[in-house]
This record gives structure tokens, sequence and C-alpha cells, in this order.
């Protein structure tokens, strides 16, 4: 007699998930939303360029001091962690979790001088100026993105994850470059 109770409440379970699926399934359709709107709509933003914003005064940060040469601030995501990431004119890299009241998550490196002045060279090569304070946003409704704002000489731009591929060409050469300096 248990194996037929046993039987009953499986099959009861079983009708009801594929039921909640039917429905769940259903309500997507009719909204067009069966599988990720976001992914669907900018999953592959590389042919796609992103329309800029211009950054507000006030949400900049401050220019850099005298011995660096770039910097990253990278926020956002799961943790919703602060990262600044300073590249100085000697080569060093210094990363340091914003916020870290025992410093337990800076790390510094050096970076060789000769690749310093070929990222110097790039920042100047692909006129990052001309993007000054423009920010490429996520799109509407995205969620768990990291924003990442990079400041140069030249200025500051900002740009998330989920949107790096449709940034203007000579910014994602930058993006690419300094991903390599700071592996």
């Amino acid at each position: 007699m248990s194996n037929t109770i046993q039987d009953k409440i499986v099959s009861s379970i079983l009708l009801t998930t594929a039921l909640s699926m039917n429905i769940a399934l259903s309500s997507f359709n009719s909204s067009g939303a069966l599988a990720n709107p976001i992914k669907d709509e900018y999953g592959n933003l590389k042919n796609t360029s992103i329309k800029a914003v211009v950054i507000p005064q006030n949400q900049l940060p401050p220019a850099l001091e005298k011995s660096v040469v770039f910097r990253e601030i990278s926020s956002g995501g799961i943790t919703g962690a602060t990262y600044q990431t300073l590249l100085l004119k000697d080569g060093t890299l210094i990363r340091i979790r914003i916020g870290d009241s025992n410093d337990s998550s800076r790390s510094v490196r050096k970076v060789s001088l000769d690749r310093v002045k070929q990222f110097e060279k790039l920042l100047h090569k692909n006129a990052i100026a001309k993007f000054k304070n423009l920010s490429y946003p996520a799109p509407r409704g995205a969620a768990d993105y990291i924003t990442y704002t990079l400041t140069s000489k030249e200025g500051t731009f900002q740009y998330n994850d989920i949107s790096q591929n449709g940034l203007p060409k000579n910014l994602q050469y930058v993006v690419s470059a300094w991903k390599q300096i700071k592996i």
C-alpha cells in the first residue's frame, strides 16, 4: 500500500511541475520573453554601437595625479565591490578594494617601462580624448554587471562588461590593451 501512496505522491508532484512549467512557458511565450531578453537583445553587440551619454560633472572621478598614467575604477557585479587600479609612470600597478579597512586585498606588481610607454602611445594613437566624459551604459533592465571608469591624461570614459563589444573600435583597443597589462 505504501508503494501506491508513494506513486500517487510522485505522480502528483510531476503533474504539478508539468502544469507549472506549461503555465510559465505560456505566459513567457505570449510576452515574447521565453529566453533572457537582455541577452537576446544585447548578447551580440559586436556589430552594434551603443549610444554614448555624457557623464555628469559631479560623477567624474578626480583628475590623475602627476605620477599616474592610467586609472580604472570598477564597481558592481554580484558582490558590489569597488576596486581601483592605478598604473604609475614607473611601471607600478596597484590594485585596491575601496572600503577595505585592513587593506587585505591590495596587490602591487611591476610592469616593464617599455610596456608603459607602449600603452601611453596606444592611448594617444587611439585619440581617446574625443571620448572624454562619455559613458556607454548597460542595456535597460540589465543586472549584476560591472561598470568600468577609465581615466588617462586624455580624459575619462565609462563602459560595462555587458556592452563592451559595442564600444567604438578605438576604445575596444584601449580596453583590450589595458586588460593585457592587468594580467
